[in-house]
């Protein structure tokens, strides 16, 4: 590489690796002085140099996207000439001559996985989940959704799936150098509100939901489950409360982080897309106020399935979930 990047053994065999994948190895490349012994037993110099050949032909120009190098191990990502993206891995000896120990070169997702989820739940096979719930709640850093979510959860015995505690789970993985947080945090929540459903319990969201196709997703599964789907938008109209809110929180969220930028949630309040049918609930009323208002937006046949709500904190069959908000003073 250049001065700036350490050449480790395992980064110099991962080099001559994607060399080969790109088509530059010599005609006879040295195959056998590359491999250690006992990982040439079960993959031979023959077989590798097939392989890889077979593969340049298909793949050939490569680009490289990314690395990840640690001591004795280094990954890379690399996009085919047809733009599919790939990783190779190599493992070395940690003695000289550094010899590869293991290596692989598969899609990024592997063909042998399970399929991901789809984009759109709209015809997926799922159990009924009658009576279960998908209640997401959502705005922007600061408007009180976390503390109704919450609450709310712990009023129907539903598990409540914050975005912030999952990626700040992962943060020592360094998610949060990842330029698709977001995208990978949905996904996160899309996942456990599948499992949930598909074992026929409710689940709740917890998440800013500033992305139209996530909520999107979120509608279409709770319907292939058969599920009440309620949506929630949770606003404050005390900018200075707002605000407060947003600078000086402390949730205690391993990874994350408390206080936020009030610039930032401004942009993001003004570029917030607007959710029609959303129950729309203004965090500045007491804290009990805003979640009774949630509870009443739950159906008759839902609630019976949950027997910690109150008595008469649902509403009637053939109403919707609607749009009015709650107003006031006071702080969550």
């Amino acid at each position: 590489m250049d001065g700036l990047l350490a050449d480790t053994p395992a980064l110099l065999r991962l080099r001559w690796l994607l060399q080969g994948l790109d088509g530059r190895w010599a005609a006879q490349p040295d195959v056998a002085g590359v491999l250690a012994p006992d990982f040439a037993t079960r993959v031979t110099p023959d077989l590798l140099l097939d392989v890889t050949q077979t593969r340049a032909q298909r793949f050939a120009p490569i680009r490289v996207v990314g690395i990840d190098a640690d001591g004795q191990t280094a990954t890379a990502r690399f996009r085919t000439r047809d733009n599919d993206l790939w990783v190779s891995h190599v493992e070395v000896e940690s003695a000289p001559p550094h010899r590869i120990t293991l290596t692989h070169t598969q899609r990024w997702v592997p063909d042998y996985l399970i399929p991901p989820l789809p984009a759109d739940f709209t015809g997926t096979p799922m159990p009924a989940a009658d009576g279960a719930l998908l209640i997401v709640f959502s705005g922007v850093p600061g408007s009180g959704k976390s503390a109704v979510a919450e609450r709310v959860g712990a009023a129907l015995g539903i598990a409540v799936f914050a975005m912030d505690w999952l990626l700040g789970a992962l943060t020592p993985f360094g998610i949060r150098h990842r330029h698709d947080l977001t995208d990978l945090g949905n996904e996160l929540l899309t996942t456990l509100a599948y499992r949930e459903l598909a074992a026929q319990r409710s689940a709740i969201l917890d998440t800013t939901s500033e992305d139209p196709a996530a909520r999107d997703r979120w509608t279409s599964l709770a319907a292939a489950a058969a599920a009440t789907f309620i949506p929630v938008v949770c606003i404050c109209t005390d900018e200075a409360l707002h605000r407060q809110r947003v600078e000086h929180r402390t949730r205690a969220i391993p990874g994350w982080a408390d206080a936020g930028e009030w610039a930032n949630t401004r942009a993001r309040l003004a570029a917030f897309p607007p959710w029609p049918g959303a129950v729309l609930i203004d965090t500045v009323r007491p804290l009990d106020e805003c979640v009774a208002a949630v509870l009443t937006r739950i159906p008759r046949h839902a609630a019976a399935e949950h027997p910690d709500m109150a008595d008469g904190n649902h509403f009637d069959a053939g109403e919707q979930p609607g749009g009015e908000a709650l107003a006031g003073r006071e702080g969550v």
